[in-house]
């Protein structure tokens, strides 16, 4: 990874954990935390595609490749 790009991303995930800190505490609004979002990734020279950007692909309790359960067990069942 170069030193540039690097410098880019820490800057990017460093203002959007602040831009994060205010969505939880109520500050911003989702729609002003995707302004910012792509605010910021402009100003980086970063592209909002990357896997480096944005929230995690798989970031909801019910979507993924494992169902969440009471407790944490599937006990060998897939339905």
């Amino acid at each position: 990874m170069e030193a540039d790009y690097r410098e880019s991303l820490v800057a990017y995930r460093t203002a959007m954990s602040l831009a994060g800190g205010m969505l939880a505490e109520g500050i911003i609004t989702a729609g002003d935390y995707d302004k910012i979002d792509r605010i910021i990734a402009n100003k980086y020279g970063l592209s909002l595609g990357s896997i480096c950007c944005r929230k995690p692909l798989i970031d909801a309790g019910n979507r993924g490749n494992m169902r969440h359960t009471e407790g944490g067990e599937t006990h060998g069942t897939d339905n």
